[in-house]
């Protein structure tokens, strides 16, 4: 599995559309295993929801996935 800083210097150098579906895959498995926001979890996945979004919502996972808590509140502005 690609790593999640990996992951967060392609999106930043190249956008979420450059992501492999794999990849994009292997991050919501990750984020099930974890207890991460299925919300959030969904937005990032979903090709057709905004890059800007998407990658909101992937800072968002990678914060909850890598800090082992289990629950979180956040709200996503606009």
């Amino acid at each position: 599995m690609t790593s999640l800083d990996d992951i967060a210097f392609t999106i930043d150098r190249d956008g979420v559309g450059a992501l492999d579906r794999h990849v994009i895959d292997d991050v919501v498995t990750l984020a099930a295993a974890r207890g991460a926001s299925p919300v959030l979890t969904e937005v990032f996945a979903d090709d057709s929801e905004p890059g800007p979004v998407r990658e909101r919502a992937f800072g968002l996972l990678a914060m909850q996935i890598s800090s082992g808590r289990r629950r979180f509140e956040f709200t996503l502005a606009a």
